[in-house]
């Protein structure tokens, strides 16, 4: 099966403009909350997949990471969804919480409902 995780080029970047999707903690906001999947880079590494996120409710956009476990070398998981599969506009509930640093970090993504079910 294929992932649907996209590699950045230059024409992708001015395409989808990643740079729109804040990532910080005063821009993602923390708790339980909606958001729709917009599209997912690799990161340059190759060890995270990077979220790119429409948030329902709450307006905005964000980016979230999601790593490589180090139990399964081949698994991007948050909580039990394995990310490199989900089609782009899913809708999905977030769980984001903060780390020892503050950073906001996706613990949990839920999907409920894939694009093609999406009403």
């Amino acid at each position: 099966m294929e992932t649907t995780v996209l590699e950045l080029t230059p024409d992708l970047e001015m395409e989808l403009v990643p740079k729109n999707y804040p990532y910080t903690k005063d821009k993602v906001p923390l708790g339980s909350y909606s958001a729709k999947l917009d599209f997912m880079l690799w990161s340059k590494s190759g060890l995270a997949i990077n979220c790119f996120f429409t948030l329902m409710d709450l307006q905005g956009k964000i980016s979230l990471s999601v790593y490589r476990k180090a139990a399964d070398q081949h698994r991007y998981m948050a909580g039990q969804t394995e990310v490199r599969y989900l089609p782009f506009g899913a809708i999905v509930e977030l769980a984001v919480e903060a780390n020892e640093i503050g950073k906001p970090v996706l613990k949990d993504m839920t999907v409920k409902c894939s694009k093609q079910k999406c009403p």
